[in-house]
C-alpha cells in the first residue's frame, strides 16, 4: 500500500514584496532555506497573489506555486487564500508573516514577530493596529503551533493573552544574510563613492554613524538626531545616515532634523536597496539602534557581521540578539546614546574589541539554522 505524500502549503506574499524590511526578509530567507532541506518525497505549494521574483520562482521539483488571483488590493488572504485552503486543504499550512486567513486547516503553524501594537498603540495607524490585534487573536485561537523569535516575545504574549498561550509556542531566533553582510566589505568598499539615492553626501570620506529603520516614533529616530547634535560638538566632521522611509510619527522626526544646527550633515537616503545597504553599513563608524520596541532586530546582526560596533536600546528583545557584543543604553536619553558613540570614537581598543565580539556573536546565527528548527516544528 502506497503511503500518502505530505503536502505543506506556505503563504509567500510577504516574501514576494519588492521592498522588503525585517519581516519580509525573514519570510524570503525561510522559504529559500526550506527549499534546501525539505525532502523530495514531500510536496510544497507556495501561495502568492502575483508572480514570484528574486529567486523565489526557482523551485525544486517537488515544489510548485499557485498564483491566487484577486481583483482588489486588500483582503486577498481573508478571501482568496481562505477559499483555497478550504477547497484544497494541505496537511500543514505555514504562515511566516504574522497573518492567517479566518479559515485555516487544523495543522497550521504561524510566526508572531512581536506585539508592539499592544505595547505602544500610538505608534500605529488605527487601521493597522486593529488588524494586527485581530491577527494575533486569530493566530492564538487557530494555529496549532506558534513560532516566536525571542523569549521576550513569549513574555509579551503571556502578558497580553494569558499564560496558556505558552503551551503552543516555540522560540526560533532569526538571522541575517551571510553572503551580503560580511567583514570583508569594510576593506573592499567602505566609504567608496556611492552615487544616487541621496548617498553622495558620504563620498568625501567623512566618518559617519548610521541607523537603519523606518523614520518614526517607535524607532526613536528623533532622539538619534538629538544624540547627533551632542556628538557634533566634539566631532565636527561626523555625519549621520538615517536609512529608511517615513513611518508613524515622522512629523516629529522631520521637526528634529529641521531644527538641528547640523542638518546639512544628516543624510536621508530613504529606502536603500539590499545591494547597496551592506556597503553603506560597512563604512560606518558605529551602528545606532535605540528602538523603543523590537521583536528581534536583524540589523543588529547585520552590523556586527560587517564589523561595525553596535549601540542598542537596553529593552525588549535587543539584549537577546546582541548578547555581550553590543553597548546598551537607555533609549529615552539622547545623552546616553551620544556617550556610547563617543567612547567608541575615542577608544580604538574598545572599537576593535566590539568588532571582534560582534563578529563572534553574528556567527552564532544563520538562516540555515532558523529553517532547520522551523522545519522540525512544521513536520511534527
Amino acid at each position: 500500500m502506497q503511503c500518502k505524500i505530505m503536502l505543506i502549503a506556505i503563504e509567500a506574499t510577504h516574501a514576494n514584496k519588492s521592498h522588503r524590511t525585517g519581516v519580509e526578509w525573514y519570510c524570503f530567507h525561510i522559504i529559500q532555506e526550506l527549499k534546501k532541506i525539505i525532502p523530495a518525497d514531500t510536496r510544497v505549494i507556495l501561495y502568492s497573489n502575483s508572480a514570484l521574483r528574486d529567486g523565489l520562482e526557482i523551485l525544486p521539483s517537488n515544489w510548485e506555486v499557485k498564483i491566487l488571483n484577486w481583483p482588489l488590493k486588500k483582503l486577498w488572504s481573508q478571501t482568496r487564500l481562505a477559499y483555497e485552503l478550504w477547497k484544497n486543504p494541505p496537511d500543514v499550512f505555514f504562515a511566516p508573516g504574522q497573518l492567517i486567513p479566518w479559515y485555516v486547516p487544523k495543522n497550521t503553524v504561524a510566526t508572531i514577530h512581536d506585539s508592539a501594537f499592544m505595547a505602544d498603540a500610538k505608534s500605529y495607524w488605527w487601521a493597522s493596529r486593529w488588524y494586527l490585534q485581530w491577527m494575533n487573536r486569530l493566530i492564538i485561537k487557530k494555529a496549532k503551533k506558534i513560532i516566536l523569535t525571542a523569549d521576550f516575545n513569549l513574555r509579551e504574549l503571556k502578558k497580553y493573552y494569558g499564560e496558556a498561550v505558552g503551551e503552543k509556542c516555540m522560540i526560533v531566533p532569526l538571522a541575517y544574510d551571510k553572503e551580503k553582510y560580511k567583514m570583508t566589505l569594510r576593506d573592499s568598499s567602505a566609504r567608496l563613492g556611492m552615487t544616487g539615492g541621496g548617498l553622495s553626501g558620504i563620498t568625501d570620506g567623512s566618518p559617519y554613524i548610521i541607523s537603519i529603520s523606518r523614520l518614526e516614533e517607535k524607532k526613536n529616530t528623533a532622539r538619534i538626531v538629538g544624540a547627533f547634535n551632542i556628538l557634533k560638538r566634539n566631532f565636527s566632521s561626523l555625519k549621520l545616515v538615517l536609512a529608511g522611509g517615513p513611518g508613524v510619527g515622522y512629523e516629529k522626526v522631520k521637526q528634529a532634523i529641521d531644527a538641528s544646527p547640523y542638518k546639512s550633515d544628516i543624510i536621508l537616503p530613504g529606502y536603500v536597496s539590499n545591494d547597496d545597504l551592506p556597503r553603506l553599513l560597512a563604512g560606518a563608524t558605529a551602528f545606532v539602534f535605540p528602538s523603543l520596541y523590537e521583536g528581534f532586530g536583524i540589523p543588529v546582526l547585520e552590523a556586527m557581521a560587517c564589523g561595525v560596533p553596535v549601540v542598542a536600546a537596553n529593552n525588549t528583545a535587543l539584549p537577546e540578539v546582541g548578547g555581550n557584543a553590543a553597548m546598551y543604553i537607555d533609549p529615552l536619553q539622547s545623552n546616553e546614546i551620544a556617550d556610547a558613540v563617543t567612547k567608541i570614537l575615542y577608544d580604538p581598543e574598545l572599537h576593535q574589541r566590539m568588532i571582534v565580539f560582534g563578529l563572534r556573536r553574528a556567527e552564532q546565527f544563520s538562516w540555515a539554522k532558523t529553517a532547520a528548527q522551523t522545519y522540525d516544528i512544521i513536520r511534527q
